[in-house]
């Protein structure tokens, strides 16, 4: 494999190990399907302590999963692009599959 590839699969899995904390992912999710939020309307929908909610908002945002837009005193968060939700959604549309296909929950 060339530099550039492996450079990549570094990136790749610097990128799915940060999505692969229960908190993380369903903050993607939720900012993938219902879109942009504060951390308040975060903190609320997922039932997240505020300081473990910025803890991994940090971490979202250094891996370039999020961006933090500041309005005023607010800050609202999105995904960085739409690849971001499409990897969000179709891994949790595989992980539904697989769980339907083996009869039994992983």
């Amino acid at each position: 494999m060339n530099r550039q590839h492996n450079l990549a699969i570094e990136r790749a899995v610097d990128l799915l190990a940060c999505m692969a904390h229960p908190v993380r992912l369903a903050v993607l999710a939720r900012l993938h399907r219902v879109g942009p939020a504060d951390v308040g309307t975060l903190q609320g929908e997922l039932d997240v302590e505020q300081s473990a909610l910025s803890h991994h908002l940090r971490h979202l945002r250094r891996t370039r999963l999020v961006v933090g837009d500041r309005q005023g005193k607010r800050v609202i968060y999105r995904l960085l692009d739409a690849h971001v939700g499409c990897i969000v959604e179709d891994t949790l549309q595989h992980a539904a599959e697989a769980r339907d296909e083996s009869g039994a929950s992983s």
